[in-house]
């Protein structure tokens, strides 16, 4: 039986404990088991920094905050390491993860290596994917159309991996998203050796797969093989409002269903820590 001495003793050991587990998940609250963290949250004319970090601790949240960011000449906020570097201070002392979403495949270009590991991650999302003549497919429009849906799938697939290997990025977001007019056959259109094709990729190139809330991808069946494969995962509402800021009810429903633990989540870097090289 321990006396009063050994008992103190114990106690401060743990507290000790919990601090040391506490410091590192860098400040991400877990509540129920668990980690209550939005790393897909966009500042924007709704939602400024300083709105954001108010609802950041009204709902308990972690948030990681976003800009888009890509080449000059296309309305991004963060276009160089100035803009960069200023993005980055103005979260300082914050307990926010700063990150970019990067738009395109030639956004990279616009920074240096050393600018971009001052940031916790960076993202990309297949969105974006060019038609054969360059030209940006509109895919989150409800209007968009294509002729083939298997050529789609198959170039579909094929910008999830160009984006996962040859980009320095952190966080895949929106994975598998399928626009209006394939919504309905998203089960048959996402093959296995599809969803495998870039599960493969984002476990060889260390990318992290982000469930998100918004759209509600990856369904459940990707997410399964992700977790054999050993991918890691990211929560993110994806929502620009003020109500749905925060909102990570898909990502806990998921990690519940797949009985996730913190080891199965990404996390950043210590600062200054953050790999940026260039893949090949």
């Amino acid at each position: 039986m321990l006396n009063r001495r050994e008992m103190l003793i114990a106690s401060a050991a743990g507290s000790l404990s919990s601090l040391s587990a506490a410091s590192n998940l860098r400040g991400i609250p877990i509540r129920g088991g668990i980690p209550r963290v939005d790393y897909h949250a966009h500042v924007g004319d709704e939602i400024t920094v300083d709105r954001a970090i108010e609802l950041s601790a009204q709902r308990g949240i972690k948030f990681g905050l976003l800009q888009h960011a890509g080449v000059k000449g296309h309305g991004y906020a963060v276009s160089d390491d100035e803009q960069l570097r200023a993005w980055i201070k103005s979260l300082e002392g914050k307990s926010v993860f700063v990150g970019i979403e990067g738009e395109g495949v030639d956004w990279p270009s616009a920074f240096t290596a050393a600018a971009l590991a001052k940031l916790d991650y960076a993202q990309s999302d297949p969105l974006g994917m060019p038609d054969r003549s360059g030209q940006v497919l509109r895919l989150w429009s409800p209007d968009f159309r294509y002729d083939n849906a298997q050529e789609f799938m198959d170039r579909y697939t094929d910008f999830h991996v160009q984006l996962i290997s040859t980009l320095p990025i952190d966080i895949l977001a929106v994975p598998t998203f399928l626009p209006v007019v394939f919504r309905p056959d998203y089960d048959r259109l996402w093959t296995p050796k599809r969803m495998r094709t870039i599960i493969d990729a984002a476990v060889k190139h260390r990318v992290a797969i982000e469930i998100d809330c918004r759209f509600r991808v990856p369904g459940f069946q990707f997410l399964e093989m992700a977790k054999e494969a050993k991918a890691r995962f990211v929560f993110g509402s994806n929502f620009q409002t003020v109500e749905g800021i925060g909102d990570i009810s898909y990502c806990i429903e998921a990690y519940q269903w797949l009985r996730l633990t913190m080891k199965d989540l990404f996390l950043p870097a210590p600062p200054g820590k953050r790999p940026t090289q260039q893949k090949t």
